[in-house]
């Protein structure tokens, strides 16, 4: 280990990596910050720049995209309720409520601090302990995975808002989106009226974007401008408020880092998972959990200091397994094959210092993200203070070509003003968006994993919940969940 660490800084320490890395990490933030336009796409696009890079050079290029994005996604989120990428839409919650009361900068500084440090301590992490994280992944099966799916719905139902009933409809709703899409089994058409576009895939981003911008923009056209708060866009004091705040709250910095870790190094649960738990972890534990949804910004920093962590644990099990933590590291792997390294239990014997070179680059995408995000932090808070009659159509124009542009689909843009509908009646009615978003996430992932347990256990429900220790401990966590706020109103009588 000792000598793959050596040579991987020997690898990384060029200056062809150094200022591959700060330019990646560079576009990567302005990718994250377009709406629709996602990690995954802009490292799908940048692939093939890298052919005539050095293999070890252009994954270190690729990670560092990755990782600029993953913030990227938090600034849109910040400034106009609309999450860049889906592992910042947990970030909105609290976020933007900053926003409309004048603290932009500080949420700012917040999500900074809170995806750097996350994002270092789960690099650092997966330098120093990937080997015996990958054989926890490898605990994971088909129950796993089914249970896991069903605590993060219901934990998210009965967090978010005073109705847990309407929690749960939502966390319904959207499993049943999810399930338009063909039967992953029988291949049988399903849910999808004649149209071909729902046939395979369903449009995730349309959804996400619909049901945060376009509804958003519903209400903001009967605003001048987002925050009515004077706000100080002349100097950085908000900023860096925002940034002591997060470092005076290590704990919560930790906790969130952890879970994004943990999660992260499970093949296929990903940022949108991560930074949903984390926010329900923080908002249980919290002392005022009536605050989070309102402008919270220990919700900022659950969200964001767990989605960057995600950004490194997710390469465990693709360096690891060879199995893709995310979309973005699925365009990564076919990066690493493209390139000659073969991700697998072997590619620390054969490759380890390239592979150590690629871990470490993670650590120095984090720094350059740190100074880069807050040499522009000053000048993106202005979004709040412009007039309402330019910022909507703005929006409005950015959303449709970043839509339109992952398919080059008009019925991505109708299906994205569908939701967008859909989402203002929902919120007219104090339905909650969030466990609607996390069932579409989980949906395939929870239906997959149960017709498969069913399977291998020819259909026998109770694989589902008594198989392993891990399942036993999700259920419990989930009916700890579902009960704990009736039990804590009926204590309190």
């Amino acid at each position: 280990m000792f000598d793959n660490l050596i040579q991987g800084l020997g690898i990384l320490l060029s200056i062809e990596n150094l200022v591959l890395i700060s330019i990646a990490v560079c576009i990567g933030i302005i990718a994250g910050a377009i709406p629709g336009f996602t990690g995954t796409n802009t490292v799908a696009i940048a692939l093939p720049f890298t052919l005539a890079m050095a293999p070890e050079t252009a994954i270190v290029f690729l990670a560092a995209i990755y990782v600029g994005a993953n913030y990227g996604g938090a600034i849109p989120a910040v400034l106009i309720n609309t999450p860049g990428t889906a592992g910042a839409t947990a970030t909105v919650l609290d976020a933007y409520p900053m926003s409309q009361q004048g603290k932009a900068g500080q949420a700012i500084g917040i999500s900074i601090a809170a995806s750097v440090f996350g994002g270092l301590i789960s690099a650092i992490f997966l330098v120093l302990l990937i080997n015996p994280v990958a054989e926890i992944a490898f605990l994971f099966g088909q129950p796993e995975f089914f249970a896991l799916s069903m605590f993060g719905i219901i934990a998210l139902a009965s967090v978010l808002g005073d109705n847990i009933a309407k929690g749960l409809l939502s966390g319904l709703f959207g499993l049943l989106i999810a399930a338009i899409t063909l039967d992953p089994v029988t291949g049988q058409r399903r849910l999808d009226f004649g149209f071909p576009e729902l046939y395979s895939d369903l449009p995730f981003i349309p959804i996400i974007v619909g049901l945060f911008a376009i509804s958003e923009l519903l209400y903001l056209i009967k605003k001048e401008k987002i925050s009515d708060k004077d706000i100080d866009v002349d100097s950085y004091d908000n900023v860096f408020e925002g940034v002591r705040y997060a470092l005076k709250n290590p704990f919560q910095l930790l906790r969130a880092t952890s879970i994004g870790t943990i999660i992260g190094s499970v093949p296929g649960a990903g940022t949108s998972v991560a930074n949903f738990i984390s926010w329900g972890e923080a908002k249980r534990a919290s002392d005022h959990p009536e605050q989070f949804g309102k402008g919270n910004p220990e919700g900022v920093i659950a969200s964001e200091a767990s989605n960057n962590a995600v950004t490194s644990s997710s390469l465990i099990p693709t360096l690891v397994l060879g199995i893709p933590g995310s979309g973005t590291t699925a365009v990564m792997l076919a990066a690493l094959l493209l390139h000659g390294l073969q991700p697998g239990p072997q590619l620390m014997e054969v490759f380890g210092a390239e592979a150590t070179a690629i871990m470490l680059s993670l650590i120095a995408a984090n720094i350059v993200l740190l100074f880069f995000a807050l040499a522009i932090s000053r000048y993106i808070v202005r979004v709040v203070l412009l007039p309402t009659q330019w910022l909507v159509p703005i929006i409005l124009v950015l959303t449709v070509i970043g839509v339109y542009a992952l398919n080059s689909s008009l019925f991505d843009v109708w299906f994205m003003i569908l939701f967008g509908v859909l989402g203002f009646t929902m919120r007219e009615h104090d339905y909650s968006l969030i466990p609607l978003v996390l069932g579409v996430i989980l949906g395939p992932l929870a239906e997959g994993a149960f017709r498969r347990s069913l399977e291998l256990s020819q259909g026998d429900p109770s694989i589902l919940f008594i198989s392993s220790p891990i399942t036993i401990a999700l259920w419990i966590l989930a009916l700890l969940a579902l009960t704990s706020k009736p039990l804590k109103s009926m204590i309190q009588g």
